[in-house]
């Protein structure tokens, strides 16, 4: 086999079966290589990875090179965020990733702090930036919300500045991100909602007169998010199999709807179904199959379901059936919930869930938790119990 040329990367299998692609991504301050790796399932996949990792360095650093982008080497924000921009956002993450940094930027970072050198650019003005977010960052809904953002809306708007300061640091501009030790207090998080076990047949029931029983079972059957049952086809539905595959996300971007590859590679997933939803999915193919590859298109468009729509259509249901009004994630929560406390392990509801690991999972369902160290105890109890009398039976019998 050929040797592979200086730089161009190499593989290797890990002891945990991976393999692994690694490259050189340009040189440190000292002028050392700088080594990044890539991981996945098989050789092939891996070099797929490898190739793209370099080709993506390669783009940058011919952009870099050959664009004169900067007037000097310490940019305005505003120009540099543009150069971000095209550089390395624009064709490498995600469509409405990209669409959301420039949302942010042109709302709230480039009115404030748009006219300011890099090197101006300190923590005290980042932390000043962040607080006045806080306190006066709201540019519409005022009388209903107040005049300051949300703590978990600036968090997004300081983690988009700081990925874009943070390639500036990447490209020797600025010596530290000055984000990172910008402080933001948190804000009471939002308890957790669910439909109660009781609540969920009156849920259906009223579902099902409102014609939309297939969706809200299918949804608490396999807890997805919105964005992925909108997103179904009926290439999905597998009825020999009894599964359904969530291949792509529904999301609005430069104000329409589009779907996309998922996020995250664990979102890609396929999930097995219950009897009755199997049934329902096959009665409803034979019905509305020809008018749209969705199987749950809009009624009044035949195109993706918009996100707002489907929660004005939710809080219709809940408010005929006499229920509190929930969001329609809370579905998802409800569906973690129940498997949970029907005794599932908290791997397979991550898996079930898309959750890139089950970590995250056992950290938003705490409340869960309680209840599964109850079951546990009871269980070792019983165990013991059983096998303390059989020891005693043993006893008499010896003696």
């Amino acid at each position: 086999m050929a040797r592979r040329a200086k730089g161009e990367g190499t593989l290797r299998k890990r002891t945990d079966g991976r393999w692994e692609g690694t490259y050189t991504a340009g040189k440190d301050e000292n002028g050392k290589p700088i080594r990044k790796s890539v991981l996945a399932k098989s050789r092939a996949e891996c070099q797929m990875k490898l190739d793209e990792a370099k080709e993506r360095i390669e783009k940058e650093q011919y952009i870099l090179a050959t664009k004169n982008y900067l007037v000097d080497a310490d940019p305005l924000l505003k120009d540099w965020y543009k150069v971000w921009m095209e550089t390395f956002c624009e064709g490498v993450i995600k469509d409405y990733t990209a669409q959301g940094y420039r949302v942010n930027f042109e709302r709230y970072i480039l009115p404030r702090i748009g006219e300011l050198h890099l090197s101006e650019i300190t923590n005290v003005v980042c932390q000043q930036f962040c607080t006045e977010l806080l306190r006066n960052g709201r540019t519409a809904g005022r009388e209903k919300y107040g005049n300051g953002l949300s703590s978990v809306t600036v968090q997004d708007i300081r983690r988009i500045l700081g990925n874009c300061l943070e390639k500036a640091v990447d490209e020797e501009l600025i010596m530290k991100n000055p984000t990172k030790k910008v402080r933001i207090p948190n804000d009471k998080k939002i308890e957790m909602q669910t439909l109660k076990r009781e609540e969920i047949g009156v849920f259906l029931e009223e579902a099902k007169r409102s014609g939309l029983y297939e969706f809200y079972l299918l949804e608490l059957t396999t807890g997805m998010r919105l964005g992925e049952i909108t997103a179904l086809m009926w290439e999905d539905f597998d009825e020999e199999n009894k599964t359904i595959t969530i291949r792509r996300n529904a999301s609005r971007v430069d104000g329409k709807m589009i779907l996309t590859t998922p996020k995250t590679a664990t979102s890609c997933r396929t999930l097995m179904l219950t009897d009755e939803c199997v049934e329902l999915l096959k009665s409803l193919k034979l019905r509305k199959m020809e008018e749209s590859d969705l199987i749950f298109p809009s009624p009044r468009t035949g195109e993706v379901r918009e996100g707002p729509g489907v929660t004005r259509q939710l809080h219709r249901i809940q408010m005929r059936a006499g229920l509190p009004r929930i969001r329609f994630h809370d579905l998802r929560h409800t569906f973690a919930t129940l498997m949970l406390e029907q005794g599932v392990d908290i791997k397979t509801v991550s898996q079930m869930l898309g959750h890139t690991d089950a970590g995250f999972t056992m950290n938003t369902y705490m409340h869960v938790t309680p209840q599964m160290q109850k079951n546990a105890v009871d269980a070792m109890s019983d165990l013991i119990m059983r096998t303390g009398n059989t020891t005693s039976k043993i006893i008499k019998i010896g003696a």
